[in-house]
């Protein structure tokens, strides 16, 4: 059952990035909050975003040098009319990386990958938040056990991300079981000051 809902999740996350790059519903910037698998829900989303906008890029890239170099032989025609095709495909499509404002991440079972991270962070215009609890056994030990594949890659839920840009809470002292999530929702968005105003570091001089 843990594999299936690992495997399910995956699939959700493909099916909201489509939703959040094809939808009419609007284009104001999206929030996306999520603990356990729908954490990992969120993270598909993420990587299945990335995907698109290499995409999105190169179909940009594509259509300037189509403005700026004559076809001259039935290659470049060729070349031309499959990135039009691809431009069909995508003509519809929000650009990936103007979609979403903040995501938040709850004690999330995924093996650490810094590359998903990187591109994640690219994505995300505003905070990127990982939060984790060195308590979960639910993540430190029975994830590992079913997903041996993954070797003795840290788990997400349980660690830090050392990517810049990224924010890491330990709420090790709120989460001492992965059930505990559920319950704790609104004590952590608190802590992390989710919707407020964030406080700046940055020394102000006032010049009289």
């Amino acid at each position: 059952s843990w594999t299936l809902a690992i495997e399910r999740s995956d699939e959700a996350g493909i099916e909201l990035a489509k939703s959040l790059l094809f939808s009419q519903a609007g284009r104001r910037p999206v929030t996306l909050i999520g603990y356990s698998m729908a954490a990992r829900t969120i993270y598909s989303c993420l990587k299945e975003l990335a995907r698109y906008q290499e995409k999105w890029e190169e179909m940009r890239e594509t259509k300037t040098n189509s403005t700026t170099i004559p076809n001259k032989d039935n290659n470049n025609k060729r070349r031309t009319q499959n990135n039009n095709n691809k431009k069909n495909e995508l003509e519809n499509m929000r650009e990936p990386a103007s979609i979403l404002e903040d995501v938040i991440l709850m004690g999330m079972p995924n093996h650490l990958s810094l590359r998903s991270w990187y591109l994640a962070r690219q994505l995300v215009a505003g905070r990127l938040i990982n939060c984790y609890s060195k308590k979960d056994l639910i993540l430190t030990l029975m994830f590992r056990f079913k997903r041996l594949a993954g070797g003795l890659r840290p788990v997400v839920g349980t660690c830090a991300i050392d990517v810049p840009g990224v924010e890491n809470y330990d709420i090790s002292d709120l989460i001492s079981g992965h059930a505990q999530y559920c319950t704790e929702v609104g004590t952590i968005l608190q802590r992390i000051r989710h919707g407020q105003p964030i406080r700046t570091t940055t020394e102000v001089v006032v010049v009289s």
